[in-house]
């Protein structure tokens, strides 16, 4: 009986994936090429998820089906949000075809083999969404769709990994290792151990004697004043109150991923999407780009944490945010999207975490959209080529 509304039930899944907006464009024959495929792929994704979800008996495979039914839902959100602006209209059934292997599928479960068949067909998926994505269709489109194949491709590569073989469940919180030369750490260790020297220097010139001369004493201050201002001016301290990230629906984070950060006076630099790799770490680019988590939000969306991700040193020299630690609360910030839309924030908190510790709250979903850049602070492990701690900068929209 549970088995038998099964079929009508991937029907239901599918009709509801995700509405759209209203039109404001036209699109080019690649756009089609690329979105209409590319959401009929996220379509059969999801319905799949959804049943695993509720009928599989492994308790990895449900961990894995609900964490693919969220990814993919927000990538088809992506592309419907870009659609629309496109005046191009997608499905929102499964294709027939699809649909019969789907009803298929479903008949398997809770019998012997339905996890194995159902961790090669999503691996199949997964692997024909890759092509496309990796194809010149999309880099012959418009770039708002580019820009949303190109945020993709990392979340498909992240999930294909979870379904190849045995199954393998992301557990983990994403660590953001964005540093690794440690220069910024051993300038910093640098100027702390000179501020001591003038600080000892100026206390040894105020106190030590029965007589201080009027030179003695204002060399004292003098070294004492300069020695605590290298002292404060050098540390990260804590700041403003952070953008609260109470779960929110997904839906609520569809948006067109960014391609470009800029920070007045300070940088503007390209934006790559980035996932975990195999290993738990955000992928950053160790080049001059930052890297933007894209399973989170993108910029402009109604919900959702928009986390940007830049490297403060490699082994070449300062990475791209290098200077983020001088950035001042009530920085203006812009992120532009692949439809070549700005986006302002406010920086209005700065926050240091254990590296291995930072909130999950920056990798899910929110209520209230907010943007998070992190980059690496603390001190430097020259062994292991790690530093102890992330930095982030909180903002808000402006818009």
């Amino acid at each position: 009986m549970r088995l038998a509304r099964v079929p009508a039930f991937l029907l239901l899944v599918a009709a509801g994936v995700l509405g759209t907006a209203q039109p404001a464009g036209a699109a080019t024959q690649p756009d089609a090429e690329y979105l209409s495929p590319a959401h009929g792929l996220n379509l059969t994704i999801i319905a799949a998820a959804h049943t695993a979800s509720g009928q599989s008996t492994s308790s990895c495979i449900r961990k894995v089906a609900a964490r693919l039914e969220r990814d993919h839902r927000k990538l088809a959100a992506q592309e419907n949000t870009v659609a629309a602006r496109l005046d191009l209209e997608l499905a929102t059934t499964v294709a027939a075809d699809q649909r019969r292997q789907l009803v298929a599928l479903a008949a398997k479960a809770g019998k012997k083999g339905y996890d194995a068949a159902w961790l090669q067909f999503q691996r199949q998926q997964h692997q024909e969404y890759l092509k496309l994505v990796t194809s010149d269709v999309p880099k012959s489109a418009s770039p708002a769709v580019e820009s949303v194949a190109n945020g993709a491709k990392p979340v498909i590569e992240m999930d294909l990994r979870m379904v190849t073989g045995q199954c393998k469940e992301a557990t983990r919180t994403p660590s953001v290792d964005t540093g690794a030369g440690g220069m910024v750490a051993d300038a910093r260790q640098t100027r702390t151990r000179a501020a001591l020297g003038l600080i000892v220097l100026g206390l040894l010139l105020l106190l030590v004697g029965k007589s201080v001369s009027v030179r003695r004493r204002l060399l004292g201050i003098g070294a004492l004043g300069v020695g605590l201002v290298m002292m404060l001016g050098g540390a990260v301290h804590d700041a403003g109150e952070v953008p609260k990230a109470a779960a929110g629906p997904q839906e609520r984070e569809a948006a067109v991923p960014p391609v470009e950060l800029k920070v007045p006076g300070l940088l503007n630099v390209r934006v790559q999407p980035v996932a975990a790799g195999g290993d738990g770490r955000l992928q950053v680019p160790a080049a001059a780009d930052v890297g933007w988590w894209a399973a989170g939000a993108a910029p402009g969306a109604q919900g959702g944490t928009v986390l940007l991700a830049g490297h403060v040193d490699t082994a070449r020299g300062l990475g791209v945010f290098a200077k983020l630690a001088e950035v001042p609360m009530d920085t203006r910030v812009a992120v532009t999207d692949g439809a070549g839309e700005q986006h302002w924030y406010r920086i209005v908190a700065r926050r240091t975490y254990r590296q291995n510790n930072l909130p999950p709250d920056l990798f899910n979903g929110s209520q209230k959209p907010r943007l998070a850049l992190v980059t690496c602070t603390g001190s430097y492990d020259h062994a292991a080529h790690r530093y102890s701690d992330n930095l982030v900068l909180y903002g808000v929209p402006l818009d």
